[in-house]
Protein backbone atom coordinates (compact mmCIF):
# COMPACT_ATOMS: atom_id res chain seq x y z
CA UNK A 1 0.00 0.00 0.00
CA UNK A 2 1.63 3.51 -1.34
CA UNK A 3 1.46 5.94 2.21
CA UNK A 4 1.40 9.45 1.43
CA UNK A 5 -1.18 11.71 -0.61
CA UNK A 6 -2.63 10.03 -3.53
CA UNK A 7 -4.60 11.64 -7.02
CA UNK A 8 -7.02 9.80 -8.62
CA UNK A 9 -10.38 10.38 -10.38
CA UNK A 10 -13.68 9.55 -9.21
CA UNK A 11 -15.43 7.08 -11.55
CA UNK A 12 -18.38 6.12 -9.77
CA UNK A 13 -20.41 7.61 -7.54
CA UNK A 14 -23.76 7.22 -5.51
CA UNK A 15 -24.90 10.28 -3.72
CA UNK A 16 -27.85 8.85 -1.93
CA UNK A 17 -25.61 6.01 -0.74
CA UNK A 18 -23.07 8.38 0.04
CA UNK A 19 -19.76 6.07 -1.22
CA UNK A 20 -17.97 5.93 -5.00
CA UNK A 21 -14.71 4.42 -6.38
CA UNK A 22 -11.15 6.35 -7.48
CA UNK A 23 -9.38 5.80 -10.17
CA UNK A 24 -5.84 6.04 -9.35
CA UNK A 25 -3.89 8.39 -11.35
CA UNK A 26 -0.70 5.55 -11.25
CA UNK A 27 -3.33 2.57 -12.52
CA UNK A 28 -4.11 0.42 -9.80
CA UNK A 29 -6.87 -1.28 -8.54
CA UNK A 30 -9.67 1.10 -7.72
CA UNK A 31 -10.01 2.68 -4.28
CA UNK A 32 -13.82 2.81 -2.26
CA UNK A 33 -14.37 6.08 -0.62
CA UNK A 34 -17.51 7.01 1.44
CA UNK A 35 -18.55 10.25 1.99
CA UNK A 36 -17.14 10.21 5.42
CA UNK A 37 -13.79 10.47 4.31
CA UNK A 38 -14.51 13.92 2.73
CA UNK A 39 -13.25 16.67 4.43
CA UNK A 40 -14.69 19.15 1.73
CA UNK A 41 -17.02 21.39 2.66
CA UNK A 42 -18.11 23.14 -0.65
CA UNK A 43 -19.87 20.44 -2.25
CA UNK A 44 -20.42 16.66 -2.76
CA UNK A 45 -17.74 14.54 -5.23
CA UNK A 46 -19.08 14.19 -8.81
CA UNK A 47 -17.93 11.53 -11.34
CA UNK A 48 -15.07 13.11 -13.28
CA UNK A 49 -13.79 15.18 -9.74
CA UNK A 50 -10.22 14.92 -9.62
CA UNK A 51 -9.55 13.29 -6.01
CA UNK A 52 -6.85 13.70 -3.24
CA UNK A 53 -6.48 10.84 -0.77
CA UNK A 54 -4.40 8.93 1.61
CA UNK A 55 -4.98 4.92 1.50
CA UNK A 56 -6.58 3.48 4.70
CA UNK A 57 -6.78 -0.33 5.45
CA UNK A 58 -10.01 -1.16 7.87
CA UNK A 59 -10.64 -3.53 10.25
CA UNK A 60 -11.96 -6.06 7.82
CA UNK A 61 -8.95 -5.51 5.85
CA UNK A 62 -10.50 -3.70 2.84
CA UNK A 63 -8.37 -0.47 1.21
CA UNK A 64 -10.62 2.79 1.31
CA UNK A 65 -9.51 6.53 0.86
CA UNK A 66 -9.32 8.65 3.97
CA UNK A 67 -8.52 12.47 4.05
CA UNK A 68 -10.13 13.20 0.53
CA UNK A 69 -10.07 16.74 -0.39
CA UNK A 70 -11.39 17.47 -4.29
CA UNK A 71 -9.78 19.67 -6.55
CA UNK A 72 -10.50 22.80 -6.80
CA UNK A 73 -12.89 22.83 -4.05
CA UNK A 74 -12.08 24.31 -0.44
CA UNK A 75 -11.04 21.78 2.34
CA UNK A 76 -12.12 22.52 6.08
CA UNK A 77 -11.53 19.59 8.34
CA UNK A 78 -13.06 21.10 11.40
CA UNK A 79 -16.30 23.09 9.55
CA UNK A 80 -17.97 20.20 9.26
CA UNK A 81 -17.64 18.53 12.97
CA UNK A 82 -18.42 22.26 14.43
CA UNK A 83 -21.81 22.18 12.25
CA UNK A 84 -22.44 18.02 13.38
CA UNK A 85 -21.80 19.54 17.41
CA UNK A 86 -23.97 22.52 17.02
CA UNK A 87 -26.71 20.85 15.12
CA UNK A 88 -26.18 18.15 18.15
CA UNK A 89 -26.59 20.62 20.95
CA UNK A 90 -29.78 21.83 19.25
CA UNK A 91 -31.16 18.88 19.18
CA UNK A 92 -30.56 17.87 22.98
CA UNK A 93 -31.84 21.43 23.74
CA UNK A 94 -35.30 20.79 21.78
CA UNK A 95 -35.42 17.53 23.37
CA UNK A 96 -35.14 18.48 26.54
CA UNK A 97 -37.51 21.53 25.92
CA UNK A 98 -39.79 18.83 24.93
CA UNK A 99 -39.37 16.21 27.83
CA UNK A 100 -39.69 19.41 30.31
CA UNK A 101 -42.65 20.46 28.51
CA UNK A 102 -44.41 16.74 28.72
CA UNK A 103 -43.32 16.29 32.38
CA UNK A 104 -45.42 20.05 32.90
CA UNK A 105 -48.39 18.50 30.73
CA UNK A 106 -48.44 14.87 32.73
CA UNK A 107 -47.98 16.47 36.24
CA UNK A 108 -51.25 18.63 35.86
CA UNK A 109 -53.13 15.72 34.25
CA UNK A 110 -52.17 14.17 37.60
CA UNK A 111 -53.26 17.02 39.78
CA UNK A 112 -56.44 17.84 37.82
CA UNK A 113 -57.43 14.37 37.99
CA UNK A 114 -57.02 14.08 41.86
CA UNK A 115 -59.23 17.29 42.20
CA UNK A 116 -61.50 16.14 39.84
CA UNK A 117 -61.98 12.77 41.96
CA UNK A 118 -60.69 13.33 45.08
CA UNK A 119 -63.15 11.71 48.16
CA UNK A 120 -62.56 14.78 50.74
CA UNK A 121 -63.45 17.24 47.99
CA UNK A 122 -67.04 19.13 49.43
CA UNK A 123 -69.71 19.70 46.25
CA UNK A 124 -69.20 23.78 44.72
CA UNK A 125 -71.64 25.79 46.97
CA UNK A 126 -74.50 26.65 45.12
CA UNK A 127 -75.27 30.28 45.52
CA UNK A 128 -77.65 33.33 44.11
CA UNK A 129 -75.59 33.10 40.43
CA UNK A 130 -77.32 29.47 40.06
CA UNK A 131 -80.69 31.47 41.10
CA UNK A 132 -80.53 35.03 40.45
CA UNK A 133 -81.67 37.05 43.54
CA UNK A 134 -82.40 33.73 45.46
CA UNK A 135 -80.22 33.81 48.72
CA UNK A 136 -82.26 32.10 51.38
CA UNK A 137 -80.49 28.53 51.94
CA UNK A 138 -82.26 24.90 52.35
CA UNK A 139 -80.19 22.56 54.35
CA UNK A 140 -80.74 19.15 55.39
CA UNK A 141 -79.43 18.74 58.71
CA UNK A 142 -77.05 15.17 58.60
CA UNK A 143 -77.95 14.11 62.01
CA UNK A 144 -81.71 14.83 62.45
CA UNK A 145 -82.80 15.09 58.81
CA UNK A 146 -84.69 18.26 59.59
CA UNK A 147 -85.24 20.90 56.73
CA UNK A 148 -83.79 23.88 57.63
CA UNK A 149 -83.05 27.72 55.86
CA UNK A 150 -80.41 29.95 56.36
CA UNK A 151 -80.77 33.68 55.53
CA UNK A 152 -77.17 36.07 55.07
CA UNK A 153 -76.57 37.06 58.15
CA UNK A 154 -77.25 33.75 60.08
CA UNK A 155 -73.95 32.52 61.80
CA UNK A 156 -73.68 29.48 60.14
CA UNK A 157 -74.82 30.89 56.13
CA UNK A 158 -71.63 31.10 54.71
CA UNK A 159 -70.63 27.83 55.62
CA UNK A 160 -74.17 25.79 54.66
CA UNK A 161 -73.26 24.54 51.27
CA UNK A 162 -75.94 23.32 49.13
CA UNK A 163 -76.29 20.18 47.54
CA UNK A 164 -79.19 19.34 45.05
CA UNK A 165 -78.72 15.65 44.94
CA UNK A 166 -79.41 15.46 48.93
CA UNK A 167 -82.69 17.70 48.39
CA UNK A 168 -81.45 20.99 49.16
CA UNK A 169 -82.03 24.29 47.24
CA UNK A 170 -82.43 27.96 47.60
CA UNK A 171 -85.52 30.41 48.04
CA UNK A 172 -86.47 33.12 46.97
CA UNK A 173 -88.03 34.76 49.97
CA UNK A 174 -88.71 33.42 53.68
CA UNK A 175 -92.59 32.48 52.92
CA UNK A 176 -91.17 30.45 50.08
CA UNK A 177 -89.54 28.22 52.08
CA UNK A 178 -92.18 27.74 55.33
CA UNK A 179 -94.65 27.24 52.39
CA UNK A 180 -92.32 24.39 51.17
CA UNK A 181 -92.43 22.79 54.80
CA UNK A 182 -88.84 24.33 55.65
CA UNK A 183 -88.06 25.85 59.12
CA UNK A 184 -85.80 28.39 59.58
CA UNK A 185 -81.90 27.19 61.61
CA UNK A 186 -81.54 28.22 64.88
CA UNK A 187 -78.53 30.44 64.27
Amino acid sequence: MKSGLNKGQLIKWNDDRGFGFIKPSEGSKEVFLHISAVKTTGRRPKVGDTIFYELTTGTDGKISASGVSIQGVVSHSSTPQKIKTVTSKQKNRKRGLLETALGIGFLAAIVLFQMQFSSNRSPPPITSITKPGCVIKGNIAVDTRDKLYHIPGMEDYDRTIISPAKGERLFCSESEALAAGWQRAPR
